[in-house]
């Protein structure tokens, strides 16, 4: 048995035998579902099993993204295609968009429904459940614009600003320049929210010879343009962990993060108390786990990991879908 508080870490290897031995001391699993889940599809099966085998165990297991690209009711959807537990709905997904309505929802001014999205995909699907009204998605460019006119400077921003109460940012294919002089004077308005999903200045992606920007580079453009600080919504920061205590009380000693990266699923699983387990990658092997020990970069290592999902299964995994 392992005698490690939820504030010591030390990159403690986990085998099928040792797991079962720490599932005893925990309540809760949050899953990492971004590269975890979907972007390694080779292993989705195998976390399927585990999934479902926690479920099957009585143990709560929640999926917190940092994924735009699909609502909550899309998630569950390929989740139900990948053979994971129906018990684990949509209720249980917190997705960036959800948590950007719950911010506006508490936050935000009541006579305000307009939200500007600088974002694509299902991210404006969770915020218009919410009861929101959410406009900017996709394409939205100049009709005709010469240098030497003053269109940019009598643009009609569609929208008066006082109709607004937040822009969200997040990853946006179509993000130019109109979607920047839109979001700056939205901003003006000092009871208008500025909201981020995340603040990865790069996207993680298969093909490691191509750079692709993320939302945080879209945000910080609209940060230098307003003069307004956003609110980062994904991991490592602390909505995410908010939403999730508030709602279902969590004891963070008894909760474990399993994830796929360090910099924000272990981070987040560590700077709010909970024990982390990294399932080891291209991003993260165990060189990377021996020179943060050796560098004494502690507040960041996990507190365990193991060499793939297949490697925690239990032996008895089967017949547990349901």
């Amino acid at each position: 048995m392992f005698n490690m508080s939820c504030n010591e870490a030390n990159a403690e290897q986990l085998t099928a035998e040792n797991f079962a031995d720490l599932l005893p001391e925990f309540d809760t699993f949050i899953f990492g579902g971004d590269g975890l889940l979907w972007l390694r599809l080779g292993i989705i099966t195998d976390v399927a099993n585990l999934v479902n085998s926690l479920i099957y165990d009585r143990k709560r297991v929640f999926i917190l993204t940092n994924d735009t690209t699909l609502s909550r009711e899309s998630h569950e959807k390929k989740l139900l295609e990948h053979r994971f537990s129906r018990k684990l709905t949509k209720e249980h997904i917190i997705t960036p968009g959800l948590l950007a309505a719950n911010y506006i929802t508490a936050n935000g001014s009541p006579d305000d429904k307009g939200v500007y999205l600088i974002a694509t995909g299902g991210i404006q699907d969770d915020i218009k459940e919410q009861g929101f009204s959410v406009f900017g998605q996709g394409p939205d460019a100049f009709a005709s614009l010469k240098d030497d006119e003053g269109t940019m400077f009598n643009i009609d921003i569609s929208v008066r600003a006082k109709n607004v109460c937040a822009v969200v940012v997040g990853l946006d294919k179509h993000f130019n320049f109109k979607k920047l002089l839109k979001a700056t004077n939205f901003l003006k308005d000092p009871k208008c929210l500025f909201l981020a999903t995340n603040d990865n200045a790069t996207l993680s992606v298969p093909n490691g010879d191509i750079v692709i920007p993320d939302t945080g580079a879209i945000a910080d453009a609209v940060k230098k343009a307003s003069g307004r600080e956003p609110l980062i919504l994904g991991k490592p920061y602390s909505s995410g962990y908010d939403y999730i205590k508030k709602k279902w009380n969590i004891d963070e000693s008894r909760t474990m993060v399993i994830c796929s990266t360090i910099n924000f699923d272990v981070m987040f699983g560590r700077n709010h108390g909970m024990r982390t387990l990294l399932i080891l990658n291209n991003s993260h092997d165990l060189n990377q786990l021996e020179k943060m020990r050796n560098n004494h970069t502690y507040d960041i290592l996990p507190h365990f990991y193991a060499t793939s999902i297949s490697a925690i299964l239990p032996a008895n995994n089967t017949n547990k879908h349901s």
